[in-house]
């Protein structure tokens, strides 16, 4: 049987751990220790010793290597290792090690923490690794008392948290031992993340007070000395060094006479002294009287300067040693026992491995040679470790050795990771090791997560209609290459022969004949060769007729490399790989004389294809396994349904729509030979429900075996047989479906009743009166047709049937056209393919479209000029109505503007009223001119004449215009269509608005400025048919182009998102409970869509009708049983029952008995026959078809975010933005906040508005109608010279403020003269330092403000306390300076930076900003620095000024807490005078506010020009003269917004209420999130129904499951508002992904995959090198569980038909 195993796998994989290698690792695996910097000699051969050093492996081809003597083509290459002088830092877990060591104690050698701490850290640990997270949670909650006090006994608290887990643990002792799960990482994470956090100078163990420590640059940590009376306290204490220190640091204490110069104590740092000296040391000076004071110089001295490795090392292994039990966790996460051995040496490096030679080959370019990066970097560490050995050997002084050995701890960095390269060029050039990892070109997403592949082709496709829709046509060139491994049995012996003879140039042929021992090429045999042998292949010699003989003689194990033939299967792909179906497995036809693929048109809209040069991949599955997938599940004929929604995806398109309403159509007969000439050119007789088989090499489909089709007795007999049209689709349904019980199909077509008109009016009349009748009758044409049928057979024609009602009944096609919706939802394709299956609806779609292509040639179809003209008299009218479009500008302008009626105005004086509007207005104005046109010229486009155009106006009648056919029956082009050419163009957008106008207020040279007319906007009149003029040509490019654009930019982001959402959710599956597990097994939901249901089947499920009519096939399909095999799911879901019910009951008696369904009992036992088979497969991934259906919809989504909801004024972020903002960041402040609330029932409108004022935000600037600023360069007041500033504003009459809100003018007055001032003296202040920091003048400021100023500029960020370099973020600290004073620059580059979409870090920075700004701001006494507080606390109140603002305006003024206690009560009472609160800054000389006037003056010392205008117009936008809370504006909407829940009086049943009843309920729509507002108003609002569209609020006040509510609301919405369909399942998965632990967490690196169990699946994501240090720091395993972690193994995935093994019954 040694055959047998050669060909099983052994061995597998099983799971993966991470470790790091420790020195004697590094040492073991090392074959040479390398000293030599130089490379080669002076004959260019590699020196001994040195990095090409030949034991590491050949450097030329043809020499042999020294350790296994093979040539470089067959040696594996031999590791070396550089012994370096010193330890140093290992620059992967140096931030880990800054941690450790600020948390250590410099004197005990322990953690600072207290025992207390560590030991509740150590059990909660321990509980976690049992599985059981509730005790650990409890010892947090139990503790939390306790550990606030330092001084706390270790026993009590041990007793506590023993007493609490006591009981947990009986239970935990029998459960069995679980898999490690994400919930438990994540927790163990946190809770070893928790204990570092704990910042603290004092160690709560020996109360020492420690030195603080900084990181200056990477791999270098510096101690700063300690404070005198840190040192003081010490001694006073009686603490010493330990000796640990006192010898790692060097033998200090004899030195202490010269100690003058401090840095000799670290001379001897790096030579470690032996322990006994320290001791000595130390003995000495306990006698002596001095013996304070020098203790005091030592620690001084001590602390201060760098912090070497060797003395860090010597205190973590202490560490480690005195705290054994947490630091085991530190480096075993799990405690599977792998870590023990490294401990603390990982954090040290005393040997650097090197990579064998033929990893890093130099690259040849002509004469030229390149060394390989990584050498380079390797001799540049041997240089740096020769010169801090030399420094050694020659005991040069301190500094320098500290100097070589900062160059040797930078040469290291820079090997590890290029991005630790200092100085600006190189940052980008260097690579290290890490970049080998990162990004898409590195090891794991070039390498390993996708290759280079053998077996494939890629070629143009062309269309060939005659090809079944599975198949594909292979030109030969391809069929001679690819090949097919195909194992010699007695069944296809003969066929093999064949294949060999041919040999490699004749298709059919073969390329190779394997047997055990050789490998014969037939390339190089000629034909007599070939045929000897193809005699030496095993016949079928009867060896089969004696079982248990001798096995080898049964197989002799001959392969034949057989070229590509007809009938193999091949899997077809079209880029971008967006869904499922973009791969498909196809049947070959190879088809001679072609050069190109060729591909049915059916399968255009499943690939996303057309023909203009698209290009396409076809891979060749190698053995019988993906050959069975391939033809039973792959098979294109299965994919007809889209993931995305359970809609039909394939369908016949453009001519053959064309054809087939010609065909279907009434008045089409067909004599004798024309009828048996479209069958039999249908192919439809060779293709039943059985396989079908072509000759091989036949471009046309020549049936084997001929089946009758039965043809029907003629429509017409005399004067000669016709058929109709009809009766040939009958004839094909016949045939495909023989065999099976009949179906019946119904629905409404897309071709209207009237459209072929051939009768006269009266007629029209009349049948429209019978069709209203009938309808009366009944809703269920069905049986009324049955005798019409017959009747209009017979020839007495009593009635008219209507052609739009399409219906096919029992096979017959009765009446109605194929169209377009015959091959859309619930059609006659889509019903063939559920009651039939997916073959027999890819033979129907094969063979109608052979015939449509054979009637289209007999019939014809053409399309001219006189299709598009229109009768002279219409186009008279419309010319005229268009005309009218011209004068509508002026009135809607002068309306808009509030100009009397009648009143004739002068052009020019609108022109400056526009202008002055606008330019005042700004956007606000602009869109509010652009909605009161568009509206205005939409009502006038759609009424009248212009909207008849195109049904009554043609020249030619509807019926016989073939362009309208081709509208009106879906083939090619839409209405839109049609009106441009014939009618109008209409208005051309430019991201959702009119087109722009310049500065100079024209939007063209030509037009004059501030042109209201429609044409100046972009409103085009004129048609393609007559042509446009220049200025209409000008605009129409400009739409054109913009669509461009944005195709262009949309790619790229919906690519990432789509990226993002697969690889979180890729571990998502199926399983055999019908649960969806994650990869470590945890349930994200208990049954997959919450009901079970397989999407692909959803779309039949509530279609009763069709259900009920085709009642005999679905009972035939599954064998009139149910399948009790599933013990899980047996009932029908409660809503679904409810549905059926309610059919049944209003289903007309007279329909029962037709349909045979008398009981309601026999059509439950139907639904629940569909509704088992409809379930979702075990093993299904269902993570991955939800990602896929968010991703690919998002690619036709527009990117222009903003669209104006309802009637404007308030936009919402929509698009792929928006879905960014709910996936990927899970972002807290979303750019358009809205909250909706319907109100109480019986409100009417005037309540509504009278709310909706109370809430709106009114600012000053709102109030103010103009402003003014003037400046006297000189004055002199109080003695001094000065120029004075005087701002004068003019207030808006109380008429103008919001009809229903409590403003009066003293308000404003009072508002103006405190909060307004305020902020304008703030403003104006920062204005000047802002100039100050610009143009480098740094003391400017008079008085007590320069000092402040002065330290502002060394760090913008506000936080003064921090240090340099304690800056604890990974992330880089790019905006430091320039972000204030550039803002704008640095704005844009950070937008470039996230566009380039290359997640470098951008996301992690802004969640840095993000915590940082929001930590001062309350505390403001927290440091001197005056003006910088200043900032801050504005930027704070910025933020929080939406809470803070009381409606009596103290806005500026008053803290938030106190402001908020002010009630809307209050203000009517009298208010006190609110006084200004003054600084030293202020400049204000004169305020005063007098009715609508302001007035106030400020002076300036010899400062520069400011522009004052500029800054009170922002200041003006900053102050509230009314608020509440967080709203800014507020809305009167109704219910039938998509953003208002109203489920009726009754919230908690979600009747669902028809959108006629919504409108009638009033709501409020708010921009900005205050729940408490409307709370606050449930006497006029409902507040059951509250909603927001921001999750984090909702998910902080109503907690996760609303959360989970919105997640699915906003992601639908945001579908629904381009169009587009996903099914609800799979945003529920993605829902309950996202809240699964609870909260809300994003899809992105930071989200879901980081709490993933599987390092591979981290890595292949995004930040390789991260993930993968911090899987070997914790000693991770990956259980290779995830499929990105067995793709990178190259194992199969564990879904779909890989999530079972078979067991063989095995004899030995």
């Amino acid at each position: 049987m040694n055959l047998l195993t050669n060909e099983v796998a052994t061995e597998s994989v099983e799971a993966i751990r991470f470790s790091l290698l420790t020195d004697e690792d590094v040492r073991k695996h090392s074959f040479l220790k390398i000293t030599e910097p130089q490379l080669l000699d002076g004959v260019g051969a590699p020196l001994p010793g040195g990095l090409y050093d030949p034991v590491l492996g050949p450097l030329l081809e043809r020499t042999p290597c020294k350790t296994c003597g093979q040539l470089q083509l067959n040696c594996p290459g031999h590791f070396g290792h550089i012994d370096l002088v010193s330890p140093v830092y290992n620059p992967l877990l140096f931030n880990f090690l800054y941690n450790l060591l600020q948390r250590t104690c410099f004197f005990c050698h322990h953690f600072r923490a207290a025992r207390s701490e560590v030991e509740k850290c150590v059990s909660q640990l321990e509980h976690i690794i049992k599985g059981d997270i509730v005790a650990a949670k409890r010892l947090d909650s139990v503790s939390i008392g306790e550990s606030s006090d330092p001084e706390d006994s270790d026993g009590s608290h041990k007793s506590c948290s023993t007493v609490h887990s006591g009981a947990q643990y009986d239970k935990v002792e029998h459960l069995k031992p679980q898999e490690w799960t994400s919930l438990q990482s994540a927790e163990a994470k946190s809770i070893l993340n928790n204990f570092m956090k704990i910042k603290t100078n004092k160690c709560r163990n020996c109360k020492a007070k420690n030195p603080a420590i900084s990181k200056p640059t990477f791999g270098w940590i510096h101690m700063s000395g300690m404070q005198r009376a840190h040192t003081r306290a010490n001694i006073i204490s009686g603490l010493k060094l330990r000796e640990s220190f006192a010898y790692g640091a060097g033998e200090t204490i004899p030195d202490i006479e010269d100690s003058s110069d401090l840095d000799t104590a670290e001379t001897h740092a790096l030579s470690a002294a032996s322990p006994e000296i320290g001791d000595t040391s130390k003995r000495i000076h306990r006698k002596g009287g001095g013996q304070v004071p020098d203790q005091f110089k030592n620690q001084k001295d001590l602390f201060s300067g760098p912090l070497l490795p060797s003395e860090a090392k010597n205190i973590v292994k202490d560490l480690w040693e005195n705290e054994a039990e947490l630091c085991s966790f530190i480096s075993d996460m799990q405690q599977l026992g792998f870590g023990k051995t490294a401990g603390q040496c990982i954090f040290f490096l005393e040997t650097v491995l090197v990579p064998p030679t033929k990893f890093r080959l130099p690259s040849k370019g002509g004469d030229s040679v390149m060394e390989h990066p990584q050498t380079v970097l390797l001799s540049k560490v041997l240089q740096c470790n020769m010169y801090l050995g030399n420094a050694h050997a020659n005991n040069s002084e301190h500094a320098k050795t500290i100097a070589r050995w900062m160059d040797l701890q930078q040469s290291i960095n820079v090997v590890f990771d290029g991005k630790n390269a200092t100085g600006q060029g190189q940052r980008d050039s260097v690579s290290g090791i890490c970049q080998l990892l990162e990004k898409k070109e590195g090891l794991f997403r070039q390498k390993m997560m996708g290759k280079r592949v053998n077996y494939a082709c890629r070629s143009v496709i062309s269309p060939d209609p005659y090809l079944a829709v599975n198949e594909i046509g292979i030109p030969p060139y391809f069929a001679l290459k690819l090949t097919y491994p195909e194992r010699v049995t007695p069944w296809n012996v003969a066929k093999l022969r064949d294949a060999i003879i041919n040999g490699p140039n004749i298709h059919p042929g073969a390329i190779y004949c394997v047997d055990k021992l050789t490998t014969m090429n037939l390339s190089m045999c000629d034909r007599k060769a070939r045929i000897s042998e193809s005699r030496k292949l095993p016949s079928s010699r009867g060896a089969v007729m004696q079982p248990g003989k001798d096995s080898d003689y049964e197989f002799e194990g001959k392969t034949v490399y057989r070229h590509l033939r007809d009938g193999d299967v091949v899997l077809v792909n079209r880029q971008p790989t967006l869904h499922k179906p973009s791969i498909m497995a196809h049947v070959v036809r190879v088809l001679k004389g072609e050069k190109t693929l060729r591909m049915h048109y059916a399968n255009c809209s499943t690939y996303n294809a057309d023909f203009d040069g698209d290009e396409m991949n076809v891979h060749f599955p190698q053995d019988e396994i993906s050959r069975a997938e391939g033809y039973n599940i792959v098979n294109a004929n299965n994919q007809y349904v889209r993931p995305s929604n359970g809609e039909p995806l394939r369908a016949l398109i453009q001519d053959h729509i064309v054809s087939a309403v010609l065909l279907t159509k009434k008045d089409t007969f067909l004599n004798r030979d024309e009828v048996n000439q479209l069958l039999y050119s249908s192919g439809v007789s060779s293709s039943g429900l059985s396989s079908f088989s072509g000759k091989p090499g036949r471009k046309v489909f020549i049936p084997n075996s001929e089946e009758d089709v039965q043809t029907f007795w003629p429509a017409i007999l005399k004067p000669e047989p016709l058929w109709t049209g009809k009766q040939v689709i009958s004839a094909v349904l016949y045939h495909i479906t023989r065999g099976h019980p009949p179906f019946t199909v119904q629905r409404d077509g897309k071709i209207s009743h009237d459209f072929f008109k051939t009768r006269s009016n009266e007629d029209k009349g009349r049948d429209k009166k019978k069709k209203d009748d009938k309808d009366l009758g009944t809703n269920n044409e069905m049986e009324k047709d049955k005798p019409s049928k017959e009747k209009e057979a017979g020839g007495s024609k009593k009635k008219e049937l209507n052609e739009e009602k399409f219906l096919i009944y029992k096979n017959d096609l009765v009446r109605g056209v194929i169209d377009k919706a015959q091959f859309a939802d619930y059609g006659l394709i889509h019903t063939v393919q559920e009651l039939y299956g997916s073959s027999a609806a890819g033979i129907l779609l094969s063979v109608l479209s052979r015939l449509f292509t054979v009637y289209l040639q007999m019939h014809g179809f053409t399309c001219g000029v006189d299709d598009l003209l229109i009768t002279e008299k219409k186009d008279k009218e419309r010319k005229k109505q268009l005309e009218g479009c011209e004068k509508i500008g002026q009135e809607i302008h002068l309306k808009a503007l509030e100009h009397e009626d009648g009143a004739e105005i002068d052009p020019i004086k609108l022109q400056l009223k526009i202008e002055k509007a606008i330019r005042g207005g700004g956007e606000a104005a602009l869109a509010y001119f652009d909605r009161k046109m568009t509206g205005a010229l939409n009502q006038y486009t759609s009424s009248g004449v212009i909207n008849e155009l195109l049904s009554e106006g043609l020249l030619k009648p509807p019926g016989k215009n073939c362009i309208s056919l081709m509208t009106t029956s879906g083939a090619k082009g839409s209405k839109v269509n049609f009106q441009q050419i014939s009618s109008l163009l209409g208005q051309q957008e430019l991201e959702g608005k009119r087109v722009p106008r310049m500065a100079s207020g024209k939007t063209l040279p030509s037009f004059h400025p501030w042109d209201w007319t429609a044409r100046a906007g972009g409103f085009i009149i004129d048609r393609f048919l007559t042509g446009l003029r220049p200025q209409e040509y000008y605009f129409h490019c400009m739409a054109g182009r913009e669509g461009l654009v944005d195709t262009a930019v949309k790619t790229s982001r919906s690519g990432y998102l789509q990226r993002c959402l697969i690889k979180n959710l890729e571990c998502l599956k199926v399983c055999y409970d019908h649960s969806v597990r994650d990869a470590d097994g945890s349930i994200v939901q208990f049954n997959y869509g919450e009901d079970g249901v397989d999407v692909h089947q959803t779309s039949f499920i509530t279609k009763f009708e069709a259900l009920a009519a085709n009642q005999d096939m679905i009972y035939k399909k599954c064998g009139n049983q149910l399948d009790a095999s599933n013990g899980y799911i047996m009932e029908l879901p409660s809503a679904l029952k409810d549905k059926a019910e309610k059919f049944i009951d209003e289903f007309p008696l007279k329909e029962r008995i037709c349909a045979n369904l008398m009981k309601r009992q026999d059509f439950l036992e139907l639904l629940k026959h569909k509704f088992i088979l409809s379930l979702a497969q075990p093993g299904e991934s269902v993570g991955l078809l939800a990602s896929q259906s968010v991703g690919e919809p998002s690619t036709q989504m527009t990117l222009n975010t903003f669209h104006l909801a309802g009637r404007g004024e308030m936009n919402v972020t929509l698009g792929i933005p928006r879905l960014q903002e709910i996936l990927m960041t899970a972002s807290k402040d979303i750019k358009t906040p809205i909250m909706t609330c319907p109100l109480q029932v019986g409100k009417t409108e005037d309540d509504a508005k009278r709310l909706a004022d109370k809430l709106k935000k009114i600012t000053v600037a709102d109030i103010v109608e103009s402003m003014e600023v003037s400046v006297m360069p000189f004055s002199v007041h109080n003695g001094q010279t000065c120029s004075i500033y005087k701002l004068q504003m003019k207030l808006y009459k109380p008429k103008h403020y919001p009809k229903y809100s409590n403003i009066s003018v003293e308000d404003c007055g009072d508002t103006l003269e405190v909060a307004f001032v305020r902020e304008l003296e703030d403003a104006i202040q920062n204005h000047l330092l802002l100039l100050s920091k610009i143009s480098g003048i740094k003391n400017f400021v008079s008085g007590s403000v320069s000092k402040a100023s002065n330290e502002t500029d060394d760090e913008t960020s506000g936080s003064g306390s921090q240090h340099m370099g304690q800056i604890d973020d990974d992330a880089d600290d790019e905006d430091g300076e320039e972000a204030e004073d550039l803002g704008l620059d640095v704005e844009k580059q950070k937008q470039r930076a996230t566009d380039d979409n290359d997640y470098d870090d951008n996301s992690e920075e802004e969640l840095n900003e993000g915590t940082s700004s929001a930590g001062y701001g309350s505390e403001i006494d927290q440091a001197e620095n005056e003006t910088e507080i200043d900032q801050s606390e504005d930027e704070t109140e910025n933020k929080m000024d939406k809470t803070s603002e009381s409606p009596s305006g103290l806005g500026k003024t008053s803290m938030p807490n106190s402001s908020k206690k002010k009630t809307k009560s209050e203000v009517k009472k009298k208010k006190v005078k609110a006084r200004i609160v003054k600084k030293e800054t202020d400049r204000a000389i004169y305020v005063a506010a007098t009715g609508l006037h302001f007035e106030v003056h400020f002076k300036f010392i010899n400062e520069p020009h400011i522009l004052l205008a500029q800054i009170a117009q922002n200041a003006a936008k900053k102050v509230y003269i009314q608020s509440s809370g967080r709203i800014d504006q507020c809305r009167v909407t109704n219910c039938k917004e998509g953003q208002v829940i109203y489920y009726g009086k009754d919230p908690k049943k979600r009747v669902k209420i028809e959108p006629e009843e919504k409108e009638k309920v009033l709501a409020l729509h708010t921009v900005g999130v205050d729940f408490k507002a409307f709370w606050q108003l449930q006497d006029f609002l409902d507040p059951r129904y509250v909603y927001s569209n921001n999750i984090h609020a909702m998910l902080d006040t109503f907690g996760v499951e609303a959360a989970r509510e919105t997640i699915i609301r906003e992601i639908s919405h945001v579908f629904n508002s381009y169009g587009i369909s996903v099914n609800i399942r799979h945003l529920t998965l993605i829902a309950d992904f996202m809240t699964h632990s609870g909260g809300y967490r994003p899809m992105s690196r930071l989200g879901g995959i980081a709490e993933s169990i599987s390092p591979f699946s981290k890595m292949t994501f995004e930040t390789a090198s991260k993930f993968i240090v911090e899987a070997a720091y914790f000693g991770e395993v990956d259980k290779l569980e995830t499929p990105s972690a067995r793709i990178c193994l190259g194992l199969p995935v564990k879904m779909g038909t890989g999530s079972f093994e078979l067991m063989q019954k095995v004899e030995v």
